[in-house]
């Protein structure tokens, strides 16, 4: 009997170890996040922390930046000369941001596909065809 009960003491307390050292804390607003293909678009967003700003894409094209700030645990703040919205960082990584005028104005889930943010050079002359579906 001495024996069961010192293994079950030995599970419990292995199990309340391994249950207490994992993280339910949400990681910090940093890198590259992009949804999934909706309504034909891919829409990207790439956030760099050191210098609390933004960048947000619409299949590759840059469609607007500013700065961000956190308001409290995993809510952030967008600022830009564009558009001004909130976003909740969910446990995952993940967030979902509303595009006016792609999938009906419903929120897109953008992932986080990396933590360094990502920069697209290449300019298109389409890009305020892109920056009307934010507007």
């Amino acid at each position: 009997m001495t024996k069961v009960v010192g293994k079950l003491f030995l599970t419990i307390t292995f199990v309340l170890l391994l249950t207490g050292c994992t993280s339910n804390k949400t990681p910090p607003l940093k890198g590259a996040y992009q949804s999934e293909h909706v309504e034909g678009y891919f829409v990207q967003m790439s956030f760099q922390p050191e210098e609390q700003s933004f960048v947000e894409y619409i299949d590759n094209r840059e469609v607007d930046k500013g700065t961000y700030k956190e308001l409290e645990n995993d809510v952030y703040k967008i600022y830009s000369d564009i558009q001004e919205f909130e976003i909740k960082l969910n446990k995952d990584n993940s967030f979902d941001l509303i595009v006016k005028k792609i999938n009906e104005g419903k929120p897109i889930k953008l992932k986080n596909i990396d933590v360094t943010p990502i920069y697209f050079g290449t300019e298109f002359d389409d890009v305020d065809e892109y920056k009307a579906l934010i507007e």
